[in-house]
């Protein structure tokens, strides 16, 4: 009887681990969610990918994993020269990994800055340059010594940069315009820098709403370089959105040997959007540009188009010239959703779909596409599809735009006014980041949402002109409350500053906490601040978390810095305050 019920008990576990092993062979795998991608000397393809965490190696035609090596942070940039790959990451700490080719050791990590990203090689291979997006600075790191010889200041949020062809000058993209928003221009800069002093020489400012600049890349004859970004209509009256195009794409031309911009060239169509223009790559035939709302990637007539564009009368209208491309592009659908990293080879476009872990790879001279699965599967979770929907603008209004288009950056701010009907149409107001929206009723500046669930639909309403389902929309709200904020780079080592100390008590000196209490640095209560309200309730008050990301500040933008918002505006400040104490509250509060 002992011996019947023991085999009972193994027959009952065989079938449980059976079906357990079943379960596990068929349940899905996680997004790799490719960042960037690379080429080394045998053809073979590196991908970064933020969703695992892991640099994989494919064969040339991306259909075979040669290997596969784990990083203990998130991978934001990859290059390959020789026997060795640099990564860049970003968790907490900035930095740029040496590894090893073969086995993926890490030899070295080096700290470069807070939001490192896309790592350049120099033209003598002698050093690299890291993009430092939340240091606002650009590092340049001596490959031999394998550390930091110099940094260079530059404008707001740097993501990407390209060497003049003579090696001597490095221009850098800033993501977002770094200044007062409540003036008829805004918009972001490119940053020139010399190479060899490694010394900012001037910022090259784009042409108006210009922001969320993403991709660069020059000319084969070094006479060019071109910008891939957003262009804001932020002065088009709000009846325009019936038209769609209250928020375009373009690309930027700059002047390589007078080091200014040109004019901007619109990529959308009158009818049609390109929403999402992220990389742009070129050759003497063609540009290519990947349209990561869309889906697609444009490749336009190099030669044709230059030409046009030279010879354009008037290149101040340029960016409301929606038939500048008309017969010299051609669009062509991918697979896969969310076309962003690419890289051009002397044959072949490679482009990874952040959002459906594709791989596809154009015939640069037959457009013909190969496609091919990375992670077959591939399972979304919830936040995971409300990114997606976040970012897809194929079920706007003529495709012109996605929840991304005025909040790039994952789900932040492009640093702009705007007058929408989704918050109450009667003044410009500043756009604002979505972090922690949902736990800090009310929304929107105005606060005419009561909470941010009822904000979201309003906003595919009234803003993409789309009647989102209610499933799709609990998806958005399951990834804006799972966004969790980057540590401030004004601390040191994820502590206060002697100066952040004192400002703590300077603000609570000025019992800035009467408003700006609790966790989350808010009320969430309206107040009435300054003598040119609109609006009878007065304004939301924001959050401070993060606060020293979403820059300007004030209700329209009038502050370009939070300095400016204590010692011009006086905000909260009812009596004389000394410029040290001024100082050591902007030094607190954007540590928050």
């Amino acid at each position: 009887m002992k011996n019947k019920y023991k085999g009972t008990l193994r027959y009952i576990w065989l079938i449980c681990l059976i079906f357990s092993n079943i379960a596990f062979l068929s349940a899905g795998t996680s997004p790799l969610f490719p960042t960037s991608i690379a080429v080394n000397e045998k053809g073979e393809l590196l991908i970064a990918e933020k969703g695992t965490k892991k640099v994989d190696i494919f064969s040339p035609d991306g259909k075979t994993l040669i290997h596969s090596f784990q990083l203990d942070d998130t991978p934001t940039g990859i290059l390959s020269d020789g026997n060795k790959i640099y990564v860049t990451t970003f968790e907490t700490i900035g930095r740029l990994q040496i590894l090893s080719s073969e086995s993926g050791k890490v030899e070295k990590s080096i700290i470069t800055g807070s939001g490192a990203c896309y790592p350049l090689l120099s033209s003598d291979k002698k050093y690299i340059y890291v993009c430092n997006q939340f240091q606002n600075t650009v590092s340049k790191v001596d490959i031999e010594k394998k550390e930091v010889v110099a940094t260079v200041n530059v404008l707001r949020e740097p993501k990407s940069a390209v060497l003049s062809k003579d090696g001597k000058y490095l221009y850098v993209t800033n993501f977002l315009p770094a200044q007062r928003a409540d003036v008829n221009y805004v918009a972001a800069c490119i940053t020139v820098i010399k190479a060899d002093r490694f010394t900012k020489v001037k910022d090259i400012q784009l042409a108006n709403g210009s922001n969320a600049l993403r991709g660069i890349c020059i000319t084969p004859d070094g006479k060019y370089i071109y910008v891939s970004h957003n262009l804001g209509r932020f002065t088009v009256p709000t009846s325009q959105l019936q038209q769609g195009w209250m928020n375009t794409s373009a690309f930027s031309v700059i002047d390589v040997d007078k080091q200014e911009f040109l004019g901007a060239v619109v990529v959308d169509e009158p009818e049609r959007g390109a929403a999402g223009i992220w990389s742009i790559a070129c050759n003497d035939q063609s540009i290519f540009i990947s349209h990561s709302g869309t889906h697609e990637v444009s490749v336009i007539n190099h030669k044709t188009m230059l030409d046009k564009f030279l010879n354009y009368p008037d290149k101040s209208a340029l960016d409301y010239d929606l038939t500048f491309l008309y017969g010299i592009r051609k669009r062509i659908p991918l697979q896969g959703n969310g076309p962003r990293s690419m890289i051009l080879t002397d044959t072949k476009l490679i482009i990874t779909t952040y959002f459906a872990d594709i791989l596809n790879i154009v015939d640069i001279n037959t457009h013909q596409l190969m496609t091919v699965e990375m992670n077959p599967g591939r399972e979304e979770s919830l936040e995971n599809k409300g990114e997606r929907y976040f970012n897809d603008a194929s079920h706007c209004f003529q495709n012109w735009q996605s929840c991304n288009g005025c909040h790039p950056g994952d789900a932040r701010t492009d640093g702009m006014n705007w007058d929408l009907m989704n918050d109450g149409i009667g003044n410009p107001k500043n756009c604002k980041s979505l972090l922690f929206s949902h736990v800090t009723p009310p929304n929107m500046i105005s606060g005419i949402r009561e909470h941010a669930e009822r904000a979201v639909r309003a906003g595919f309403n009234f803003i993409q002109f789309y009647d989102i389902s209610e499933e799709d929309a609990v998806c958005v709200d399951a990834y804006l409350k799972s966004l969790r904020p980057v540590s401030s780079p004004y601390l040191i080592n994820g502590k206060l500053s002697e100066k952040a100390k004192t400002g703590k008590e300077v603000f609570d000196r000025l019992q800035c906490g009467e408003c700006h209490s609790g966790s989350y640095y808010t009320d969430m209560k309206m107040h009435r601040i300054g003598d040119d309200i609109e609006f009878e309730k007065g304004w939301d008050t924001p959050t401070l978390r993060e606060v020293w990301r979403t820059a300007p500040y004030l209700f329209d933008g009038r502050a370009a810095t939070m300095k400016e918002v204590f010692e011009v505006h006086k905000h909260g400040i009812s009596k004389k305050i000394s410029e040290k104490d001024i100082e050591a509250l902007t030094e607190y509060v954007n540590s928050l």
